[in-house]
């Protein structure tokens, strides 16, 4: 069955955020905006589409405000201040509902966003979202990543995902020589470590861990880890 569109937040029983929600959200973007007005209300409003979507097909977990902030935006807007300024073109391989991507689209303005996401109910909301949200700075495939990180011209400048397969799988999957791409960020949590160590002798093979940056999301979903990986070249 194909997505029935994003319902109206009225009619779909999503009432406006928290205050403690916003507050928190607020105080997140401080260290990445001068005024953190627009992205705030953009986030928000992005906010609100998931949970109005969601109520017709599942994208996330989370059925309402506080848990979709605690859990999820948190997560994508403290990782975003470990991004690079260099990071001006980014592919979000596996967006799901648009984490990181359209979190981190409703911050950076002026750095344009590539979603890929194979699931055709998952890519048509995002398409709906962009619409929504008025972004001209993201681009939206429903497309196996490998397609389309080979067809992307200019090529991104990283990679970025977020829950999308095992730490082990998701590298080696990354990791051949014909995918094009040299810098990849992963949002991970803690067992990323016990991951990359069992598998390092492995993976060191195609990639070379060159800092990992790490956060909080409060005492009830502890700390949160953004990784840098640069593939290696062939020899």
């Amino acid at each position: 069955m194909a997505f029935s569109g994003i319902p109206d937040l009225e009619s779909a029983g999503i009432s406006k955020p928290p205050q403690p929600s916003m507050d928190i959200l607020r105080a997140a973007l401080e260290p990445l905006a001068d005024s953190v007005d627009a992205p705030l209300a953009t986030l928000l409003e992005y906010g609100g589409l998931l949970l109005a979507a969601n109520t017709v097909t599942n994208l996330t977990g989370a059925r309402d405000w506080p848990t979709l902030v605690e859990a999820h935006l948190m997560d994508c807007v403290l990782a975003a201040q470990y991004l690079p300024e260099g990071a001006r073109c980014l592919l979000d391989w596996g967006s799901g509902g648009g984490l990181p991507g359209l979190v981190w689209a409703s911050i950076f303005r002026e750095r344009h966003f590539h979603l890929c996401e194979r699931n055709g109910k998952k890519a048509d909301f995002l398409v709906a979202a962009v619409s929504a949200l008025q972004f001209t700075h993201v681009d939206v495939a429903s497309a196996q990543g490998e397609e389309v990180l080979r067809n992307l011209n200019p090529r991104p400048d990283c990679v970025v995902a977020r829950a999308v397969e095992p730490l082990p799988k998701f590298l080696r999957r990354l990791g051949r020589p014909s995918l094009p791409l040299r810098q990849l960020y992963l949002m991970a949590g803690p067992s990323w470590q016990r991951d990359w160590e069992e598998n390092s002798a492995e993976l060191q093979n195609y990639w070379r861990l060159q800092k990992f940056d790490t956060y909080h999301l409060g005492p009830d979903r502890g700390h949160r880890f953004l990784l840098h990986f640069r593939k290696k070249k062939e020899k």
